[in-house]
């Protein structure tokens, strides 16, 4: 492996643990504390949930597409549909978990993941069939439902490219997209599966594009320091467009409270994501490529004072995510949630320190995917 492949997966796995970091602290809800301005409570334009999915994208792409273009396509689809199995069963087994804990836990479960509606526990075998048939799953655990659906189709769309119709596969994804959205069909995977089979799409040409950008180093240069400018920037008027509210209703505001609400009242809905709207998705991709060219810029210091923490969580995200929706349960449940901002700052630094120490148990390394 070259050196430049080598510092691809270094800075994959580094932007990887940012964001189980992030999805860890939003599914903990312990605000106000200074960790929300690096996570923005799950609440900005775009999540890590979707940048989380990106990178499962551009990794089957490059990994799956481009790497295992020699492999027959009968393996691959074997192992592929193994996983997504298992990914299935993680995510139905925890679901079960969840529901169990949240019910056993006490006080008001304020910060708990949604519970099924009446619907889907109006009996046992009901509530189970919705389980099992993933029409409910929880939200702490609802990414392995969608990778599981990725997963399965991924073997159509590895054919596609094989064949040289890439561009088919491009369209349907375009119009199963179009479709959710001009019928407002309510199932998640028709509107995120553009995301994941975009970044595939990236990922199998990512070696000619690395290699295009090396060519180019000004181009590069450019290209690095505008994603990032635009990513940072768009960042912080998200930030501002959803955390306002204190500002605009201090004395000597630029912008009035009745302005603000106007104001987003407009921009809102262009970034929904129940639909999942084209700009969303627009900005997920620029807010993941700026995030990854902010990490190739700061990647040594990343390395040297947080690759003790994200390079381990990038490597073990998926036993984290199976993980975190279980621990996190008590940990809600038992520890008020005060309005101290650098106690509760402490209390998700510690939460992270709590995973990175639980991964290196080796029943954790056991039991759990990876």
């Amino acid at each position: 492996m070259s050196a430049g492949a080598k510092r691809r997966i270094y800075e994959l796995d580094l932007l990887r643990g940012f964001f189980i970091c992030v999805i860890i602290l939003d599914h903990l809800q312990f605000w106000p504390s200074p960790l929300q301005y690096l996570t923005g409570q799950g609440r900005l334009w775009v999540s890590a949930a979707e940048g989380f999915f990106l990178i499962s994208g551009l990794l089957i792409g490059y990994l799956r597409v481009y790497k295992g273009m020699k492999i027959p396509l009968k393996d691959l689809t074997k192992g592929l549909l193994r996983r997504a199995a298992m990914l299935y069963v993680w995510g139905v087994l925890i679901t079960l978990a969840v529901v169990a804990l949240s019910i056993l836990m006490p006080g008001d479960g304020a910060l708990l993941p949604k519970s099924p509606s009446v619907e889907h526990t109006a009996s046992i075998s009901a509530y189970l069939f919705s389980v099992i048939s993933t029409v409910f799953s929880s939200d702490w655990i609802y990414f392995l439902r969608l990778y599981a659906i990725m997963l399965a189709i991924t073997p159509l769309f590895i054919w596609l490219v094989r064949i040289g119709k890439w561009w088919v596969a491009l369209l349907a994804s375009l119009l199963i997209y179009a479709i959710s959205l001009h019928f407002q069909i309510e199932e998640a995977a028709m509107q995120w599966q553009v995301l994941f089979f975009g970044a595939a799409l990236i990922g199998w040409k990512l070696e000619s594009i690395l290699a295009w950008l090396r060519a180019h180093r000004k181009v590069r240069t450019g290209l690095i320091i505008s994603l990032i400018f635009v990513t940072i920037s768009t960042m912080i008027i998200s930030y501002f467009m959803v955390h306002g509210w204190g500002y605009v209703e201090s004395p000597g505001a630029s912008i009035s409270r009745e302005s603000y609400v106007s104001v987003r009242h407009s921009v809102d809905p262009w970034f929904s994501n129940n639909p999942m709207v084209p700009a969303r998705i627009a900005l997920a991709f620029i807010w993941f490529a700026g995030l990854l060219a902010l990490f190739h810029a700061i990647r040594p210091f990343l390395l040297k004072y947080l690759g003790w923490l994200l390079l381990p969580f990038g490597q073990a995200s998926l036993t984290i995510y199976c993980l975190q929706a279980i621990v996190l349960i008590p940990i809600v449940s038992f520890i008020p949630l005060t309005n101290h901002f650098w106690l509760n700052g402490l209390i998700g630094a510690l939460v992270l320190l709590l995973f990175a120490g639980m991964i290196r148990l080796p029943i954790i390394q056991r039991i759990f995917p990876r």
